[in-house]
């Protein structure tokens, strides 16, 4: 277990030279949201608490999602295919499609925190190494790239320099349909190639890495399953794979990411950040804490497996994080101030009155 003692404006995790270099030549041209929340000095040892990090729990984390990337193709082909008709095939082939996009969506994720080192912050050499085996090769998730993309929209949140607000201008996000589903479905349909270019974009100066998860996939998938059952079942077993990494995980990641800001008449990051935190959000499109997006935010250092708990922490011992934060608690849902409704939004339950 690590930790470190966050200050106010613990933004990102400072010792990467050329991010360092990127953030502050940007600084002089830009400038950035106000942070816009300031935690109350009485909490800095929760708030110090909650940046400790356990890298055995993250690979354990990291190597279950990719378990289940491995098995759920080759079960499929191996045990439904031969003795189910096509149509139970079919349909039982798109769920485990759905659900591995889902799971390399979770390993994404994890990439994500391997960025900021919540896996290891002492140990960084590790932290790298271990999400790259677990986390970036079967997502093509490129450690590097991403990392420099993601400070700086940490670093210089809401500036021009800041790629998140960029995609959200150039895609107009923040006028995708959120009160119905037909309205919603062709907002983003019609947003979703240019979405991708975009995405392949943040792998920074190597983007053919992303052919890296189809050999591991091959390796790992799809010729044992021929190797044992032969070409028919690999078939099967390359198809789940297939409409998994190339149609599920990216509608998955487009929905979460799109989802997360408001830049639009925000002046600060606390007020440009909404929190998705409905049962959809947490099973699908945001595991592994990601929906806690405000938490993530003031503090990128708290870990996944922490941030559902400092959230609820903050909830019920801080009146105005409980009555400001922005949350959605369904997909199709305008963000509310979590103090406009009648109770509190707890870690996923309505389970506690918002102080007055």
């Amino acid at each position: 277990m690590n930790s470190i003692m966050p200050n106010a404006e613990n933004r990102w995790p400072h010792g990467v030279p050329h991010i360092d270099r990127a953030i502050r030549s940007s600084a002089d041209r830009s400038p950035s949201m106000s942070r816009g929340y300031s935690v109350p000095g009485h909490f800095r040892k929760e708030i110090a608490a909650a940046h400790a990090t356990s890298l055995t729990r993250s690979a354990a984390t990291a190597a279950f999602d990719q378990l289940t990337v491995i098995v759920l193709p080759a079960a499929v082909a191996v045990w439904i295919a031969p003795a189910a008709p096509p149509w139970l095939t079919g349909c039982l082939a798109a769920l485990a499609a759905f659900w591995v996009g889902r799971q390399l969506r979770a390993l994404e994720n994890l990439v994500h925190e391997a960025s900021h080192f919540n896996w290891s912050r002492q140990r960084r050499a590790i932290n790298d190494v271990l999400a790259v085996v677990l986390a970036v090769i079967p997502t093509g998730a490129w450690l590097s790239g991403y990392r420099q993309s993601h400070f700086l929209h940490h670093g210089r949140f809401g500036s021009a320099a800041d790629p998140d607000r960029r995609r959200y201008s150039e895609l107009a996000l923040e006028d995708l349909s959120r009160t119905q589903f037909l309205g919603f479905t062709v907002g983003l349909s019609r947003r979703f190639w240019q979405y991708q270019r975009g995405w392949l974009g943040t792998l920074g100066d190597a983007p053919w890495l992303t052919v890296i998860p189809t050999a591991w996939a091959t390796i790992w998938i799809v010729l044992p399953v021929w190797v044992t059952q032969g070409f028919r079942a690999a078939g099967v077993a390359a198809a789940i794979w297939l409409a998994a990494y190339l149609l599920a995980l990216p509608i998955i990641r487009f929905i979460a990411e799109s989802s997360e800001h408001i830049y639009r008449g925000s002046t600060t990051v606390f007020d440009a950040t909404v929190s998705n935190l409905g049962l959809v959000h947490r099973l699908i499109l945001h595991p592994h804490g990601d929906g806690y997006h405000t938490v993530h935010h003031m503090w990128p250092g708290v870990p996944h497996h922490r941030i559902a708990r400092l959230h609820r922490f903050l909830m019920v011992n801080d009146c105005w994080y409980a009555t400001r934060l922005q949350l959605r608690t369904r997909v199709l849902q305008t963000p509310l101030r979590a103090g406009s409704t009648r109770s509190g939004f707890v870690g996923g339950w309505l389970d506690h009155d918002v102080p007055a």
